[in-house]
């Protein structure tokens, strides 16, 4: 009797534990996340001679399957920082460093750690607010939950098996694209559901990277994998979702990233600086040593060749893109930087990413890439791209008026690019707004007009065969108020002066200057006047102390919207009582 009691017990269990895969859809358990203050360095826990500081070793409360760090924002010096971890009473796993996080917020990467309990940190130096950020995706936090995990990860094992397969996967995608195990297929209960929309940029060229985990993980882990780290992602680097476009692992299974649609350009967050005109792959390992898998070579290839496919760029050459700065990015804002259209993330960020032995291997993914099915475009695409330069004869219009701008549009192979559309654009609350459009001539120059009613960036856009070809380095250009002032052109000092006059557009507050001429002809500021202005006049009264060549100016000392203004010099002269013709105070205004 007891042993049929056990056999049910154990029927149920497996019944329990395999109804997941009857519905092929992952086991997705709900998500454990937790946050540690790191613990005080033990004595001067400094290394001999190498300056690192090793923090004492911490066990956790629960298990955990992805640890990364974080600290408090404005921290300027470099942090380097290097992570071991071990399951209770295993052995502890070797130091793996872990980078920035890939957009240079104030904390690393996350490191996968596959159901660990203990973790030690080593560092250059202890950052302000130095915190450890937990996350287990696979329902093994709390202690004693194996075989049960066991039994979840075997029926995981056939659904995974089922995601790979184009009756699956492909209805979901755009046609022609290689099997994606989708957002809905790896988060089904939505536990790391994005904050807000997507942006979408270009996909010019595509940047590899990886996860920094063990190798050692199973097939049936990959769905958790992908959470915790789309977790961390949104919780500890504060981002609005998962950085990377795609993930892969080492089975050759390719995973949706960021949500938006695996067939549009989705800005990422996985190369700053660059994340508006590059997609992002990231390899589920560490590949500082050893290589990825065979599968996982080609599964980059194909989801590469597919994706710069359907945007209209090869997998083979080069292409030249404007940086974006930033503190994680090895070039400063503005400078043309030239990549592989399969890149690593070391060539354009300050980062060992995505390893020694697979940034190795990129030949071997550019070579597959380009033998693997190509996407075909379903739209415009982005031409070869090249540069336009941006020019102003003056960085500062008038309000109301117009400013020339020009520049010339090339190539990267410094070849004209002629007779295509010139946008000028000023930045907005909402982005990008086109004021005036032009063309550029058979020697790619070009002239344009710029008229903007405040202080503004400026760029200019050139669009070929109806799609971005090339954009400039922006400008600040200045808008200045028109400031109108009359006065009486001469006064007895002493009795009242009015000034009036108007400015556009309206301004709260002008100061009225006076300054008065010396015996050596200079003018030297003898007072200041703060003028209130109302809708758009102004009006004051104020005396002239003393007889003598006067000047008067009316400043605008700038604020958010506009630059400084000053009006036009009034020179009027103040007169002692008895030269006033009748003695009075008249003048001509």
């Amino acid at each position: 009797m007891r042993r049929v009691l056990v056999l049910a017990v154990v029927l149920g269990v497996l019944a329990w534990v395999a109804a997941p895969a009857l519905s092929l859809e992952p086991y997705t358990p709900e998500v454990t996340e937790f946050e540690l203050a790191a613990p005080a360095p033990a004595g001067s826990a400094r290394a001999a001679g190498d300056g690192e500081l090793t923090l004492p070793a911490m066990r956790t409360p629960k298990r955990f399957d992805l640890v990364g760090l974080r600290w408090s924002r404005g921290e300027r010096r470099e942090i380097h920082a290097e992570l071991r971890v071990r399951r209770d009473g295993g052995r502890w796993s070797r130091w793996l460093e872990v980078g920035h996080a890939e957009n240079g917020e104030s904390g690393t990467g996350p490191m996968l750690t596959g159901g660990t309990d203990h973790v030690q940190v080593r560092l250059n130096r202890r950052p302000r607010g130095l915190k450890l950020h937990f996350v287990n995706a696979t329902g093994t936090a709390d202690r004693g939950s194996r075989l049960l995990t066991a039994f979840r990860k075997a029926a995981n094992s056939a659904v995974i098996g089922a995601l790979g397969t184009p009756a699956t996967a492909a209805r979901r995608q755009a046609s022609g694209a290689p099997p994606v195990v989708t957002r809905d297929q790896w988060d089904p209960a939505g536990q790391c559901k994005p904050r807000s929309a997507p942006a979408t940029g270009e996909v010019q060229f595509a940047m590899v990277h990886h996860t920094v985990t063990s190798n050692l993980y199973e097939q049936a882990d990959g769905p958790s994998m992908v959470l915790a780290v789309c977790r961390y992602h949104r919780n500890s680097n504060g981002w609005t979702d998962i950085g990377y476009n795609f993930l892969v692992d080492r089975y050759g299974t390719i995973y949706e990233g960021r949500a938006g649609g695996i067939d549009q350009a989705v800005v990422g967050a996985q190369a700053q600086g660059y994340n508006a005109v590059s997609t992002g792959i990231s390899n589920l390992g560490t590949f500082v040593s050893g290589g990825q898998s065979p599968a996982g070579l080609q599964a980059n290839a194909r989801i590469i060749a597919w994706k710069l496919g359907i945007h209209g760029a090869p997998v083979q050459g080069q292409v030249t893109v404007r940086s974006g700065g930033g503190s994680a990015n090895r070039f400063p804002a503005g400078r043309p930087v030239t990549f592989e259209r399969i890149s690593g993330h070391r060539d354009g960020g300050e980062t060992a990413c995505p390893g020694a032995a697979l940034y190795a291997q990129l030949p071997e993914i550019r070579t597959l890439a380009a033998q693997a099915p190509a996407g075909v475009p379903t739209g415009p695409v982005t031409p070869v791209p090249g540069t336009v330069s941006l020019e102003a004869p003056s960085r500062t219009i008038a309000y109301g008026q117009s400013a020339q701008v020009g520049g010339r549009a090339m190539t990267v192979n410094g070849q004209a690019i002629a007779n295509a559309e010139v946008r000028v654009q000023v930045r907005t609350g909402k982005g990008w707004q086109t004021t005036s459009r032009t063309t550029t001539g058979a020697d790619g120059g070009w002239v344009g007009t710029l008229t903007s009613s405040r202080t503004r960036d400026v760029r200019a856009v050139v669009y070929s065969g109806g799609a971005r070809a090339a954009t400039s380095k922006s400008l600040r250009m200045a808008v200045q108020p028109i400031i109108v002032a009359k006065a009486a052109k001469r006064v007895v000092f002493g009795r009242p002066l009015t000034v009036t006059g108007r400015v556009r557009p309206a301004k709260t507050s002008v100061v009225l200057e006076i300054a008065r001429e010396g015996s050596d002809r200079r003018y030297r500021t003898v007072s200041r006047v703060r003028v209130k202005v109302r809708k758009g006049a102004f009006r004051v009264t104020t005396r002239l102390r003393r007889p003598a060549l006067h000047r008067l100016r009316v400043v605008f000392r700038g604020d958010s919207t506009n630059a400084r203004a000053v009006s036009g010099d009034v020179v009027l002269r103040a007169i002692r009582p008895s030269a006033a013709r009748g003695g009075g105070a008249r003048a001509t205004p």
